[in-house]
């Protein structure tokens, strides 16, 4: 599977993404365009496309934030040419996508499985392996000090624990997530995707906190400034429609917080 990225000239220096890897990152970046906003904007066009119920719209938007705070953070990235800035968001592309795998088998074992998640099974082989491949590729770039203040740390440490918390649950317990905060709880494909999406934030969070490198956290923090940005406005819709049930109001809050935190590091520059 390592051919999944064009093989790089011995003499490129390993801060610099080549441009077959350029090209690479561009894929998980379409596809972040494409499953954020489908079902940010509409759920039940992609609910009937993919054959599910599509009875949680609400599910569906946060599902989509999420989603589309990768390609958002991508984009910017690949125009940069350097390895640091994207080296966290490859990361939670590889979270996403493993965690994605094991939605996949589930949904295929269960005999549960629509033609798209056969789509999506193929798509997460391929990014597990292209982000596997670069990140053993730049294993050994030179990496600077950390210079973020301290104040941000604790953020960082506050937003990780949430993407883990609303990560984990929808991935592994979706039942029980939907039922706990009154959803029918039936897409549960997309559920665990949401939360697949969720963990890759969770985990590029502790990434985070080990590196607190600002050229390495600020498109990270802003990827979670568009993912919360959206889930907050989200959030405020499901509010006034009553589409949301209790789960809206810890994410309200939740959101909130953490894109007023990501404009403050953003306008701050880390410090």
């Amino acid at each position: 599977m390592a051919s999944a990225i064009p093989s790089r000239r011995a003499s490129a220096p390993l801060s610099q993404l080549s441009g077959g890897e350029r090209v690479f990152l561009v894929l998980p970046m379409v596809a972040g365009i494409f499953f954020g906003l489908v079902p940010l904007l509409v759920p039940h066009v992609l609910a009937a496309w993919t054959g599910y119920p599509g009875n949680d719209p609400y599910i569906y938007w946060l599902a989509g934030a999420a989603t589309f705070g990768y390609a958002v953070a991508l984009g910017l990235g690949i125009r940069q040419h350097a390895w640091t800035p994207v080296r966290l968001l490859v990361v939670a592309v590889l979270t996403f996508n493993l965690a994605s795998l094991y939605a996949c088998a589930l949904e295929i074992a269960t005999g549960t499985a629509q033609p798209v998640v056969y789509l999506i099974l193929s798509a997460s082989v391929l990014f597990v392996a292209g982000c596997a491949t670069l990140l053993s590729i730049h294993r050994a770039a030179p990496v600077a000090a950390a210079d973020s203040a301290t104040w941000l740390t604790w953020y960082l440490a506050f937003a990780t624990i949430l993407a883990a918390t609303f990560g984990l649950l929808p991935l592994l317990v979706p039942t029980l997530f939907g039922s706990l905060f009154g959803f029918k709880a039936t897409d549960l494909f997309l559920y665990r995707q949401a939360g697949a999406a969720t963990l890759g934030y969770a985990v590029m969070g502790v990434c985070e906190l080990r590196s607190r490198r600002w050229e390495e956290l600020r498109l990270p923090v802003l990827m979670a400034a568009v993912f919360n940005g959206l889930s907050f406005l989200a959030s405020i819709v499901a509010l006034i429609t009553g589409q949301g049930g209790w789960l809206v109001y810890p994410v309200l809050l939740a959101s909130c917080g953490v894109t007023g935190a990501s404009i403050a590091a953003l306008r701050r520059n880390g410090h």
